[in-house]
């Protein structure tokens, strides 16, 4: 199928530029075929219009009682694109096992889709969850190369002397159990008592979220924000931070690709599907290795070669899955045990305990739950039809939950594609949608 793609995209490409306008936006369900995304690509409706400044920060924050460090990794373009007067700014949530950078680069080395919307002129604030970069990392690029990926654990802060050793965590192995979106065959699980213990226990989700909105207002303070044009996109688990941050930091819209959604369409959808047991999934303090058989399970249409490449790129990453499985799953076991282990402790600051542990036990399970802001925000869910993670049956579950609870909501699939925007080919076609929505006033409130 990826070979089949690459030679329909080179033939259309011999036309020049004869099909530059000759594709038309879809409808709410509709489909970007074969030929559409050929045209796409023969055409060059979005050229570059120059280069881009890279800035990376990091905020120091405390959350019940710990330490974190929130990263964000700002490219600002040297002739900002505008929309009705305000600069298009995009804000990525970092995939599953990703960091930000994997929005600069592709796996194979190339631009990834960040900076091919800095080339034309948006804004990208890319957003690391806290844990995933590696403080370690000698040119200060937050890469794991160094670090073998069996003994990688959340590095939560910029203050911490060492990596992680063997003596801070246990390792549990599923013998045989292949990889999948939501399962993995290696788990580590922080011994207790210990430091990196205490750090992913009060990992909850709101520190995800303080993370997350810190990062915002630090990269588009308020009177920027005025002057922006503000859309959101959670690559893949990404979604599931980025819809709830909409409660502090509200977009003018949700750009999607492969995007997951909040937890409460996530459950809804499994038990559709008869599985009634997500909710009581063992999940707190658990990381999930995501090694070489994971990404062979996202990887399956390319080639073994082209694979082994690639996968020396991904090493870069974190390659593992932390506290978010509750979260963007609805694990209310795993929400509960938190909250409760937390509360039980004798480190919890008192500033958490003031309010009472019915507020402290609500505050955990507010960001599964569609915030009401989204009643005020369009969405555009774009996914691949051959997406590995969120297929059309499962986009359209979530949707149940999610269309009632915003502004406006609508469906794109494009023909063949794959969950993650791997290729330059995929990255052109789908930043030209994004584009194109935007400048059609899709996201806009009148």
């Amino acid at each position: 199928m990826f070979r089949r793609f690459l030679l329909l995209s080179s033939v259309y490409l011999t036309c020049g530029h004869a099909l530059a306008a000759d594709w038309k936006l879809p409808p709410d369900k509709g489909l970007v075929d074969s030929k559409e995304v050929a045209a796409i690509l023969a055409s060059n409706d979005y050229p570059e219009t120059g280069g881009y400044r890279k800035q990376v920060d990091y905020i120091d924050f405390d959350s019940h009682g710990q330490q974190y460090t929130q990263v964000v990794v700002t490219l600002t373009p040297d002739h900002p694109r505008l929309h009705k007067g305000r600069k298009i700014v995009v804000v990525g949530g970092e995939p599953g096992s990703e960091y930000a950078m994997d929005f600069l680069q592709t796996p194979e080395g190339k631009e990834g889709p960040a900076v091919w919307l800095a080339k034309r002129g948006v804004t990208f604030i890319a957003l690391t969850r806290v844990g995933r970069w590696n403080f370690f990392a000698k040119d200060g690029s937050g890469s794991w190369k160094d670090i073998p990926i069996g003994i990688r654990m959340p590095i939560f802060n910029r203050a911490q002397k060492a990596p992680w050793t063997a003596d801070d965590f246990d390792v549990k192995t599923e013998a045989g159990k292949p990889a999948t979106s939501g399962d993995s065959n290696v788990y580590r699980f922080p011994k207790e008592g210990t430091l990196l213990y205490k750090q992913m226990l009060a990992a909850t989700p709101m520190t995800y979220l303080t993370g997350y909105s810190k990062a915002v207002n630090h990269a588009l303070p308020p009177a920027e924000r005025a002057k922006s044009y503000l859309l959101y996109w959670g690559m893949s688990t990404g979604g599931a931070f980025m819809y709830p941050l909409a409660a502090t930091n509200p977009p003018d819209g949700y750009l999607n690709w492969g995007t997951s959604t909040t937890g409460l369409a996530y459950v809804y959808r499994k038990a559709k599907q008869g599985d009634f047991t997500t909710p009581y999934t063992h999940t707190a303090l658990r990381l999930r290795e995501r090694g070489l058989d994971d990404f062979d399970y996202y990887t399956e249409n390319i080639d073994e070669k082209t694979k082994a490449q690639w996968w020396e790129g991904a090493l870069n990453d974190p390659r593992f899955k932390s506290g978010e499985d509750a979260i963007m799953q609805f694990n209310s076991g795993a929400l509960t045990e938190t909250a409760l282990r937390l509360w039980l402790s004798d480190w919890l600051p008192a500033s958490d305990r003031k309010k009472g542990f019915s507020a402290f036990m609500h505050a955990m399970f507010e960001p599964s739950y569609p915030p009401p802001a989204l009643k005020k925000i369009a969405i555009l869910e774009m996914n691949g039809t051959e997406d590995e993670a969120m297929s059309p049956k499962v986009v359209d579950s979530h949707r149940e939950i999610m269309e009632p609870e915003a502004r406006k909501f609508k469906v794109v699939r494009v023909q063949d594609f794959h969950h993650y925007l791997f290729t330059q080919d995929a990255i052109k076609v789908v930043g030209n949608l994004w584009l194109r929505h935007i400048d059609t006033n899709y996201f806009d409130t009148h």
